[in-house]
């Protein structure tokens, strides 16, 4: 199962709570940082930039290194939220949360899509926060 946005909040929490309970947890984060304190924490994590899509290839490949080129699950998880009012978000902000929330989530999904239809299998969930829509 690969996670996306693990470095805190829901995919942190999943991502650990799924390792405990047996789960082969694939978690990612964005920043160098976050996968190093990850893999101190005991997770196996790939970095996966939302906004790179190099990153997004290289940590799929990674994970299908992992796995054995198998994926059973898909957590889209990673994202990030604008708090406030409409006048006050710049478009260039807008658009920068367009990319990562909406934009990598596709493109990481559409290379997803024909490996879970290849091994006949495989479930990806879309996740959103309580400020999401």
């Amino acid at each position: 199962m690969l996670i996306t946005g693990c470095s805190s909040g829901i995919g942190y929490i999943c991502a650990h709570g799924l390792a405990r309970r047996g789960w082969r947890v694939i978690a990612s984060a964005r920043r160098a940082q976050d996968v190093a304190r990850l893999q101190g924490e005991g997770l196996t994590v790939v970095r996966l930039d939302f906004d790179d899509p190099d990153s997004i290839g290289q940590a799929l490949a990674q994970t299908l290194n992992l796995t054995g080129g198998t994926l059973d699950a898909l957590f889209n998880n990673g994202a990030f939220g604008l708090p406030g009012a409409v006048e006050d978000l710049t478009q260039a902000s807008l658009r920068a949360q367009l990319e990562t929330n909406l934009l990598g989530w596709h493109d990481l999904t559409c290379r997803v899509i024909p490996i879970m239809r290849r091994q006949g299998h495989g479930r990806i969930v879309q996740n959103s926060s309580i400020l999401g829509p």
